[in-house]
Formats: C-alpha cells, sequence, structure tokens
C-alpha cells in the first residue's frame, strides 16, 4: 500500500511539473472564453495524452518522437484562421462572429494536445517501467494533478482584473498566443525528444 501512495504521488509531481505551461495557457484561455469550456478541453486533451501514453507502454511500437514537432503546426493553423477570420468579419462588419462551441472546443483540445509531448514522454517510460499493479497508482496520481490543475488555472482566472474578463479585449490576442506557441513547439521539439 505504501508503495501505491507513494508512486501515485510520484505521478502526481510529475505530471504537476510537465503542465506548468498548460496551467499559464489555461488561465489565457479561461480569460477569453467560458471557464466550463476551457477546462473540459484541457482535460479532454490530458485523457488523450495519458491514454495515448498508457498505450505505448503496453508495446505498440509507434514512431511519434522523431514527429511530435509537427503539432505545432495545429496551434499556429488554429491561430492563422481566427485571424483570417478576423480579417474577414471586420470587412464585412464590425460585429465579431463567435466560433461554434463544437469547433472551439476541438481547438482547445488540440492546443493542449500539442504542448502536452513532455507529459506523454514523462509518463510512457514510467508506465512501460513499471509493474501492471502500478499502473492504476500512476493514472491516478496523473488525474489528480490535471483536476488540480484544472482547478488552480480557474482560480487564477478568478484573480485576474475584472475588467479585462467583463470587455474581452484579451480575445484578440489568443490568435497571435496561439502562433506562439506553434511556433515554440515546432523549434524546441527536438529538445524535448531527447
Amino acid at each position: 500500500m505504501i508503495d501505491w501512495i507513494g508512486l501515485a504521488i510520484s505521478a502526481t509531481l510529475a505530471h504537476v511539473a510537465t503542465n506548468l505551461d498548460n496551467l499559464v495557457i489555461l488561465v489565457g484561455v479561461i480569460l477569453t472564453i467560458e471557464r466550463l469550456r476551457a477546462i473540459t478541453g484541457y482535460l479532454a486533451a490530458q485523457c488523450l495524452v495519458l491514454s495515448a501514453a498508457y498505450v505505448v507502454a503496453e508495446g505498440l511500437e509507434i514512431g511519434f518522437a522523431s514527429y511530435v514537432g509537427f503539432l505545432g503546426v495545429i496551434p499556429m493553423a488554429v491561430g492563422g484562421l481566427a485571424l483570417v477570420r478576423r480579417q474577414k468579419s471586420a470587412s464585412l462588419a464590425d460585429v465579431p462572429t463567435t466560433e461554434p462551441a463544437q469547433r472551439q472546443m476541438v481547438a482547445i483540445s488540440l492546443l493542449f494536445l500539442s504542448v502536452s509531448f513532455d507529459t506523454f514522454a514523462v509518463f510512457t517510460p514510467l508506465l512501460a517501467d513499471s509493474r501492471q499493479a502500478f499502473t492504476i497508482p500512476i493514472l491516478a496520481g496523473a488525474a489528480l494533478s490535471a483536476l488540480m490543475i484544472a482547478v488552480c488555472g480557474a482560480m487564477l482566472a478568478r484573480l485576474a482584473p475584472e475588467r479585462a474578463r467583463r470587455m474581452g479585449r484579451l480575445e484578440w490576442f489568443a490568435p497571435y498566443v496561439m502562433i506562439a506557441v506553434g511556433f515554440y513547439i515546432v523549434l524546441n521539439t527536438t529538445t524535448d525528444a531527447l
């Protein structure tokens, strides 16, 4: 039992350490869109990343590490598309259009997925190295961490200036953040994969 608790705590700490960038992005996303959508997108991405780590650890051979940098294209494309839409809506009318909720959720999840390779890279060997009996505490620790990060992101967004949230002026900045994150992923992934 002590082994399970120790491993769950270690997995929680490893997940927190690899998701500090996601926490910052989550706060920014919460300030621009509905809180529940942002948190759901983050948690969906974490479920996918941890599931992929589990599948790969169970023996599937996927040559993913050398191609992970191309995931940076996703947030760059989402940000670029948002800028194009903004330009079109500004030329057609001064009333900004809102994205349908489903597309917004997919874009948010893809954004969080694109910056979660470090979580995948940590949890795949951790799950592969551990005996089958330790899979549950590792995944439970990671799930606890994901929930803690979601709660912290919501609390930090609440501490943000009320005016910024009410006026929605940060929304114009989101496409630029996505494009910057994409460039970071493309340029920095080779060092993460080593």
